[in-house]
């Protein structure tokens, strides 16, 4: 547990220079990187590293180890890049990306390729993708080009059709949605497309 008694009498560890535990706690509590650490204690960053795990000193990044389901399963429907991830969460790119392929067989910038590519398939505009994943228009657009996703104005225009045909057999908007495959949001939307001419 990291100590917050800074008034006690400091241990020490002998190597290059005289280092006190207590103010290498403080400064890991004030999320200091081991960089920065080891650059104000004068020493190297290998050095810093031995001494946290030789006196079991506890890091902000041990306890999110010790619970990285919680901690990275909530990204996994956020479409957040692998450098997102370690940013926020401290964590290695190498602990994010084992964590991934054990959980998912994959990557997260694999799923987030997977479910980019799932939309440009849907009716969603390049917009409405981009701003969902997280991703500029221009990337968005070379995707469509790269995986030959076809013309979206023509895909609206299908689904348009479909829609109406289901409306004419007499079918609710959930009814539609479910023979569509769609959500009932996206019944709405066209619908009221269809009712503003557009």
């Amino acid at each position: 547990m990291i100590n917050t008694n800074y008034n006690i009498t400091p241990q020490t560890f002998t190597g290059y220079k005289k280092i006190s535990l207590s103010r290498l706690e403080q400064y890991l509590a004030e999320g200091l990187t081991k960089k920065e650490i080891a650059e104000k204690f004068g020493v190297s960053t290998s050095t810093i590293s031995r001494l946290i795990k030789n006196f079991d000193i506890e890091t902000p990044g041990k306890k999110i180890k010790e619970n990285i389901d919680e901690v990275l399963m909530p990204y996994t429907t956020q479409n957040s890049s692998l450098r997102q991830i370690t940013q926020e969460t401290g964590l290695s790119a190498y602990m994010v990306n084992k964590w991934y392929k054990d959980n998912f067989s994959s990557s997260p910038h694999k799923m987030k390729l997977n479910t980019t590519i799932e939309l440009l398939k849907s009716d969603l505009t390049n917009k409405e993708i981009a701003e969902k994943m997280q991703l500029s228009i221009n990337t968005v657009k070379y995707f469509r080009q790269k995986y030959h996703l076809g013309n979206i104005k023509r895909k609206k225009e299908n689904m348009m059709k479909k829609i109406i045909e289901k409306i004419n057999e007499g079918l609710e908007k959930t009814e539609i949605a479910k023979a569509l495959g769609i959500s009932y949001s996206t019944v709405n939307r066209y619908l009221r497309r269809m009712a503003s001419g557009n």
